[in-house]
């Protein structure tokens, strides 16, 4: 099995590798946040509602960055203003899951792809 895995996949796995450090946070979603939102005091906002997020859902880092994703504006930065209220109960409406949250990244692989994609050449 792992024979034919190995030779239909491409063999490159994505290592993040995110600029700061922040505990409880996965690296991958750490990296995320520092490059989808512009500042400072957003990304701060970012990592507290992904701390938040994972403490109540034990923790679906890719459902987490398809919520991240969910915020994208027209200048393909995150806005926290529009970060999913995690006390409105959306999270737990089967419908807004469905529709709007889980077509962003079907699986973790997307997931990791937009992650690639957003993150900045680092200097």
């Amino acid at each position: 099995m792992s024979f034919f895995k190995n030779l239909f996949s491409k063999g490159e796995t994505f290592t993040p590798t995110p600029t700061q450090s922040f505990p409880g946070v996965e690296p991958i979603v750490v990296q995320a946040i520092e490059n989808f939102f512009p500042n400072i005091e957003d990304q701060q906002k970012a990592f507290q509602y992904a701390l938040k997020y994972k403490d109540r859902n034990k923790g679906n880092t890719r459902i987490l960055l398809a919520l991240l994703a969910y915020t994208k504006g027209y200048d393909n930065n995150g806005h926290v203003e529009v970060l999913v209220d995690l006390d409105s109960g959306l999270l737990g409406n089967f419908h807004f899951m469905r529709d709007q949250i889980e077509p962003i990244f079907p699986n973790m692989k997307v997931a990791q792809e937009w992650v690639k994609s957003i993150t900045k050449p680092q200097t």
